[in-house]
């Protein structure tokens, strides 16, 4: 199509949305101005139809306009298209939004990178239009004091898996914290409460597996600590929105 004519199509695909919902403009200028939230919206057919330049930055597009009526999989790598797709089906499909997801990505370099995602449906007239999301990029954890001791321990222990059997409550007594004082330090020291952070360090651990390994599912999930295979299977999709074998799979092809 002739970039006049997909012009043309972006911005009747928008207004109808955002004259459906006029608040949303409101929304859009507020996200303009934060450099360290991605904010989108996207149509029930899965196009964007706004984002703030965060989020074209991230996208690796110079220009919002060359974003515009184009869906995940034709801006992000398979395996990350796949998992978000299949995230925003849920939501068009129940209306029910998305809160605090720890989501996986890959970065330009190839590491692996971590977010907090929401998202929510938007409706008019009782019927979901479009969806918008947010989402923040989460640092590595940042020791924020030189010697955190007992508590530094525990937090080493959660991020290296380096505990059999791991406990958050057996960790919140050896760092001499209750249960609600351990989640507050560890959550103000790396934006995610400990079963975030456990949870975040065996699914990089596996996925690390699944890309350099062909062990099978249940041999990874024993040594990245996760209950059973089911267990693993439901935490890992949670994350990066494909189960361990689709997201082997989806490694092979590309």
């Amino acid at each position: 199509m002739p970039p006049e004519k997909l012009s043309t199509l972006n911005n009747r695909l928008r207004k109808a949305v955002f004259e459906a919902v006029p608040g949303l403009e409101v929304c859009e200028s507020l996200f303009e101005l934060i450099n360290d939230v991605r904010f989108c919206i996207k149509d029930r057919e899965g196009r964007y139809i706004a984002a703030n330049p965060a989020f074209v930055v991230r996208t690796g597009l110079q220009h919002r306009a060359q974003l515009l009526g184009r869906s995940a999989s034709e801006l992000f790598p398979a395996l990350l298209a796949a998992g978000y797709e299949q995230q925003d089906e849920e939501i068009f499909s129940t209306g029910v939004s998305v809160r605090d997801r720890m989501e996986m990505s890959t970065l330009a370099d190839g590491r692996i990178g971590w977010f907090i995602t929401q998202k929510i449906a938007i409706r008019s007239e009782g019927k979901v239009i479009a969806l918008a999301g947010i989402s923040q990029d989460l640092d590595s954890p940042v020791e924020k004091s030189r010697d955190l001791g007992p508590l530094g321990q525990a937090l080493n222990a959660i991020r290296s898996l380096s505990s059999e059997g791991l406990r958050i409550a057996e960790l919140a007594d050896e760092a001499g914290l209750s249960g609600s004082q351990f989640t507050r330090r560890v959550r103000s020291l790396t934006g995610l409460t400990p079963r975030q952070l456990l949870t975040k360090a065996r699914v990089e651990a596996a996925a690390d597996s699944l890309r350099e390994s062909s062990k099978p599912l249940s041999e990874i999930a024993v040594e990245c600590g996760f209950y059973d295979q089911a267990a693993f299977s439901r935490q890992f999709r949670q994350a990066t929105g494909l189960s361990p074998s689709e997201y082997r799979r989806e490694l092979l092809r590309s």
